[in-house]
């Protein structure tokens, strides 16, 4: 038998404050990588020596990171308004930028 049907068959349901204590460690996740962008972005146009090759392929990529980052302060928001609200749709679409 796959070990994950073995897994799956023991999960316990999750109680409203492990959800929310999950809700809190996602938003707090989040908002430190926000910060820690927005730093590489200062640090990219304020120190000229670092701007090379590397450092600018790291830029790029760090824009991806601003909207997983923002997409995950969101965090239960969305799905609580409903799979088709305009939060939701937002979020799934800043998780896949």
């Amino acid at each position: 038998m796959p070990a994950q049907t073995l897994l799956a068959g023991r999960a316990e349901p999750i109680t409203p404050a492990q959800t929310q204590t999950l809700v809190l460690l996602e938003r707090i996740g989040g908002s430190i990588s926000l910060v820690a962008v927005l730093l590489i972005f200062v640090a990219y146009a304020l120190a000229p020596r670092v701007r090379n090759v590397q450092n600018t392929f790291i830029v790029f990529a760090s824009i991806a990171n601003v909207g997983a980052s923002i997409a995950s302060i969101i965090a239960m928001d969305g799905l609580e308004q409903g799979p088709t609200s305009a939060l939701c749709q937002g979020q799934g679409f800043l998780f896949h930028m």
